[in-house]
C-alpha cells in the first residue's frame, strides 16, 4: 500500500466515524424527549421487535435515559 492509498484510507475511516458520531448524536438528541419511564418503555416496546443495529442504537439510547432519570431521581430524593 502506498502513501497515498493509505492517506485516502485513513481519511475515509476518519470521515466514517465522524459521520456516524454524527448520527449518534442526532438520534440521542431525537430521543431526549422520552424521559418518563413510561414514555421509555413505550417506545422500547415498539421496538423490541426489531433485530437491527439501528434498533439496537435506539435501545441503547432509551435505557440511557432511564438510567438518567433513575439518577436524578435518587438524587432530588
Amino acid at each position: 500500500m502506498n502513501t497515498s492509498t493509505l492517506w485516502t484510507t485513513v481519511k475515509d475511516e476518519l470521515r466514517e466515524r465522524r459521520e456516524a458520531r454524527a448520527a449518534e448524536a442526532a438520534l440521542r438528541a431525537d430521543l431526549a424527549s422520552y424521559r418518563t419511564p413510561s414514555d421509555i418503555e413505550d417506545l422500547l416496546a415498539s421496538v423490541d421487535s426489531h433485530d437491527t443495529p439501528e434498533a439496537e442504537m435506539i435501545r441503547d439510547v432509551l435505557m440511557d435515559n432511564l438510567r438518567t432519570y433513575h439518577q436524578r431521581r435518587t438524587f432530588t430524593a
